[in-house]
């Protein structure tokens, strides 16, 4: 239970919270095991009889929406007033919906129909993320805890992709806790790449691009509690963790990782004071340096895929498969062919979430599913914009720099069907919006009171 101080309440002030000091039902818990489960455990170990749905941190999502949905019923319960990521999950999840609904109308093989319900569900956990934690996490401070946890989830994934590669011994196979839980697949093992004896290596994630995305998404939020910590032990602490999560990226041998650093870091150095930009900048350059010297040639594998261009068999096959996918969405330009309907068994594998989302939802789908990245980073941004402290206004920041890293990345592989990325989204979508609402509140009672 969390105790929650409303300062003042008015009719114009979102907080939910009654004038008094009380004890009121807080997400912060569920939210964080749905993350740590997430991070903690393999990508593919589940619950048998629930299959793809059977990983535990989809079924805490799951759990979440219920919660949130109960809490809606209950008068004393409900945390009212305007709340932005509310409306546009709402959009995104009627765009899925209608799309579902065009590939049952179209006609569906068992397959496709199978997946297109998987598809649904994991959506709905996902929202079970996000709401649990725009309407359920009650304060700042729970806001840094549920964030602090995240980092150490995502700095553990990091330690075990660094054994991974290290020892070539994948300790993620001695993770199958609890008993009950079985690997649906072979775990993602290591996948040599560039010669020199490198592989590839992804932690606990589904795939070595999720990875990376991962690791960099969690280094701009240990980046930021190495700023502002409140001592200065946890400084260093936070500080060490994204010196491992920066480490990390390279050896997932993965462009969109490079990409995504850089533009993250790009981003950043736009709302960064000068000092801190410099400052990250000499700390990565010493990172380099010691990976260049540790492992000599993994950083000119990187380099020479950054650079392959057309001439990466991977590069080609994302090309090519707009020529394939065209005659698909012409056919069905508006609703798309049904959500979760696209199968590499049955047609190709498409290393793009746009463009499955495109043939699958639409027009309407991709619509929907932007909005929910634009709406999350503007909120943000407002968060950024009206924030009265220097530790809000860098969490505004994060959170927006996060979703788009997100939403670009996606570009690079079909991003949504990996539960880790998926949860991880629609917390920082969650995040965003229980921002706006602590500070809206917060900004609202300081006016009030002068």
């Amino acid at each position: 239970m969390q105790t929650y101080l409303s300062a003042r309440r008015s009719a114009t002030v979102y907080d939910g919270i009654t004038p008094r000091t009380r004890h009121f039902p807080d997400a912060t818990a569920g939210v964080v095991a749905a993350v740590m489960l997430a991070y903690l455990l393999p990508a593919r170990l589940i619950f048998p009889p629930l299959t793809t749905l059977g990983r535990p941190a989809v079924m805490v999502g799951l759990g979440l929406l219920v919660w949130w949905a109960l809490t809606r019923l209950h008068p004393n319960l409900v945390t009212r007033g305007q709340q932005p990521m509310r409306w546009a999950l709402a959009g995104y999840l009627v765009t899925i919906g209608v799309s579902y609904v065009a590939g049952q109308a179209r006609g569906m093989q068992v397959l496709e129909a199978n997946s297109a319900d998987r598809t649904i569900l994991m959506a709905l956990a996902g929202a079970g993320v996000l709401l649990a934690a725009a309407d359920g996490v009650l304060t700042r401070d729970r806001i840094d805890h549920l964030l602090r946890w995240f980092c150490w989830g995502s700095s553990v994934m990091a330690l075990f992709a660094l054994a991974q590669f290290i020892l070539r011994i994948d300790f993620t196979n001695y993770l199958k806790l609890p008993p009950v839980l079985m690997f649906q697949k072979d775990l993602v093992g290591f996948d040599a790449r560039g010669g020199g004896g490198l592989v590839r290596v992804a932690g606990t994630a589904g795939h070595y691009i999720e990875f990376s995305v991962l690791m960099v998404i969690g280094l701009i939020v240990a980046i930021h509690f190495a700023r502002f910590s409140s001592s200065r032990r946890n400084r260093q602490i936070y500080a060490a963790l994204a010196m491992i999560q920066a480490g990390v990226i390279p050896i997932s041998l993965s462009r969109t990782g490079v990409l995504a650093l850089a533009a993250a870091i790009l981003l950043f150095i736009l709302v960064w004071p000068l000092r801190t930009t410099f400052n990250v900048l000499v700390i990565g350059v010493f990172l380099m340096a010691f990976i260049q010297v540790g492992k000599p040639g993994l950083l000119a594998t990187l380099r020479a895929l950054l650079l392959a261009g057309d001439n990466d068999p991977s590069v080609q096959g994302r090309l090519e498969d707009y020529a394939f996918v065209t005659p698909f969405i012409k056919e069905r330009l508006w609703l798309g062919r049904g959500v979760g309907t696209w199968l590499p068994e049955l047609y190709q594998l498409l290393d793009n979430q746009w463009l499955v989302t495109l043939v699958t939802g639409g027009v309407v789908g991709v619509v929907g599913l932007a909005g929910l990245f634009v709406v999350g980073i503007v909120t943000a941004g407002r968060v950024r914009r009206f924030a009265t402290n220097d530790r809000d206004r860098d969490l505004a920041a994060v959170l927006a720099v996060g979703i788009g890293v997100a939403a670009v990345t996606a570009f690079t592989f079909d991003a949504l069907y990996f539960s880790t990325y998926l949860i991880t989204v629609h917390l920082f979508l969650g995040l965003a919006g229980a921002m706006w609402r602590v500070t809206r509140a917060e900004r609202v009672n300081h006016i009030g009171a002068q």
